[in-house]
């Protein structure tokens, strides 16, 4: 996703509400006047605090629909046909909730066809005019510089450089630092100033470290004077994690994870309580409402391959306790029983037809609502993994096991943001993401995650 800043999405955030309620307002001063003596007071009578509670549904379902993915917005068409789609689940979503526990609050159905049409027209031509005044040709002006010449440094050069947001010219690297005068070595070039002169005349924003600075006491001197003077200073580590979303385990210690967030509770009791009484709630409500879709699974799983329904593997849960994983059965049966333990991939022969359609709508994953009803999962959390595959990745990734000091998980953040299945190089990649979820836990993350989910099976990203 193209980024424009925190204070832009609150912009954007912002207008969507306020367009929003004036599509609701206009819709309801249409009916009043069409069928009714229009006066104001008539039309805020049906302003109601449950239809502003109901109008903050529809962020929501904008995120669903990825309509805060600036890449959305390039084709009119496919944006007019996303909003289009978002609107019409949210209204019809709002109409729905407020005919089963809001009687009180009739919208009507005049009402509702206006503010769909209102809110069309009103949430595409916001999303045009904030592009033309907030995003063309003002993308992220920060301009970087990278001191060190590790290999987290060069991750994150890469990373940068590969950015959509951040033009060549805006990133620049000292690699080999020196505190000798006039050695400073910048994308190639010396000039001949010091750190403090060069950051400040070239218009850095930021400065991100990988030198131990207990060798460097005039670079810690400079790094102090310009955090003060408003220059961001970051280690590399911190870096990388907070623009990637996940932990450089091949580039931190020990001491990373132990004095990360100090200050911060980990793992909270409050958090542990709600998140196990919302998995409770969420997996018996899953049962009874998946219940169809589990029973049409069963059905043309049966009827199309020879073998059991359900697919039973033990999996290592918290604290690397096995519980028995429950799916539906993707595979032919004993799919294994010539080759052993093996990554599964996209295009697996194993697969069977019924299979593949179940993958690709995540309907194999059901039955571990399961696993999470009685407690040896949650709904967000690393996936399980067996502990074949955990030996052996726990002897080639720095930090492995840390996995399991929470429960695993129906989604992860590691799900969301990409497909890691298939190999060992994967797999490590996706241990960075579970574990900057593990040390960033929290209700609102949790959520995040979940509409993450949503989206993700939408569109068919992430794994």
């Amino acid at each position: 996703m193209t980024s424009y800043g925190s204070q832009k999405k609150k912009i954007l955030l912002f207008g969507d509400i306020l367009l929003v309620f004036i599509a609701f307002f206009l819709a309801a001063s249409i009916k009043a006047i069409a069928f009714e003596s229009f006066h104001l007071g008539l039309v805020l009578t049906r302003v109601d605090r449950m239809v502003i509670i109901c109008i903050s549904l529809y962020p929501i379902t904008f995120y669903v629909f990825d309509l805060y993915n600036q890449n959305r917005w390039k084709h009119n068409v496919r944006l007019l046909v996303y909003i289009s789609s978002a609107i019409l689940v949210a209204s019809g979503t709002v109409a729905f909730l407020s005919y089963i526990f809001i009687p009180n609050i009739v919208i009507g159905r005049t009402i509702l066809f206006f503010h769909i049409i209102f809110s069309i027209f009103l949430i595409f031509a916001w999303r045009k005019v904030f592009e033309q005044v907030f995003l063309k040709g003002n993308y992220s002006k920060d301009k970087i510089l990278l001191i060190g010449n590790s290999s987290v440094v060069k991750d994150i050069e890469s990373m940068v450089r590969r950015s959509v947001a951040t033009g060549s010219d805006r990133l620049a690297v000292i690699r080999d630092y020196s505190e000798n005068p006039g050695t400073l070595s910048m994308n190639g070039s010396i000039p001949e100033k010091n750190l403090s002169d060069l950051v400040i005349n070239s218009g850095f924003s930021a400065v991100v470290v990988a030198e131990r600075l207990k060798h460097f006491p005039i670079l810690r001197k400079q790094l102090l004077d310009l955090r003060f003077s408003g220059v961001a200073i970051y280690d590399a580590p911190y870096f990388y994690e907070a623009v990637t979303g996940k932990v450089a385990v091949n580039h931190v210690k020990d001491s990373w994870f132990l004095f990360r967030n100090q200050g911060e509770a980990f793992n909270p009791f409050i958090y542990r309580k709600i998140k196990k009484i919302v998995d409770k709630s969420l997996a018996l409500a899953g049962i009874i409402f998946s219940f169809p879709l589990m029973l049409l699974s069963a059905l043309g799983i049966k009827l199309t391959s020879k073998g059991p329904v359900f697919f039973k593997q033990e999996r290592l849960g918290q604290n690397e306790r096995p519980f028995t994983l429950l799916k539906f059965r993707t595979m032919v049966d004993n799919a294994e029983k010539g080759t052993g333990p093996t990554w599964s991939s996209e295009n697996d022969p194993r697969i069977t037809k019924i299979g593949r359609i179940l993958r690709k709508t995540h309907l194999d994953e059901l039955p571990q609502v399961f696993s999470v009803l009685n407690g040896h999962m949650s709904f967000v959390g690393p996936r399980p993994i067996r502990r074949h595959f955990a030996d052996i990745l726990a002897k080639d990734v720095p930090y492995y096991r840390l996995r399991f000091v929470v429960k695993p998980g129906l989604t992860g953040w590691a799900q969301v943001r990409g497909d890691y299945a298939g190999s060992e190089e994967g797999q490590a990649e996706k241990l960075e993401y579970d574990l900057y979820y593990i040390q960033n836990q929290s209700i609102l993350f949790d959520l995040f995650i979940v509409l993450k989910t949503v989206q993700t099976v939408l569109f068919r990203r992430g794994q």
